[in-house]
Parts: C-alpha cells; structure tokens; sequence
C-alpha cells in the first residue's frame, strides 16, 4: 500500500499528496513518489542540439547529442 501523508501525533511531517511531477517530466533513470504515493520512473529524455561552422571539439557533449554544420 503506497502512503502519501505521515502524521506523527497531531502534526504531519511529510505530505507528498500535491505533487503534481508526472513520469514525462522527471528525467529518464530517476525516480519520484507520485501524489498517490507510488514510486514512478521518469521517463523525460533530453537532447542537446549544437550548431555552428565548424566540427565539435572532441570533449564537447555527451553520447547521443546531435551535431549539425552550418553551411552557408
């Protein structure tokens, strides 16, 4: 059973039950506790685009960024 509230005696101590986070906005590989108090993977995949006139340098990015050559 997911729990989404604590109340230790008459004061709650945590209350997640207002997050509004879903699985498309956290990013792919981390992992949240939904408003229901679920865990949930996100699932969001981020991509860097470069432009420019020239070739990249080598320790720019990361695997899986896209490079485009800006021809004029």
């Amino acid at each position: 059973m997911a729990v989404n509230k604590v109340v230790y005696g008459s004061s709650t101590v945590i209350d997640i039950s207002d997050t509004t986070a879903t699985a498309s906005d956290v990013k792919a590989g981390t992992s949240f506790y939904a408003a229901n108090g679920t865990k949930v993977n996100g699932s969001l995949s981020i991509v860097t685009y470069y432009t420019g006139s020239s070739e990249p340098s080598s320790s720019q990015g990361s695997d899986g960024d896209i490079y485009l050559k800006v021809v004029n």
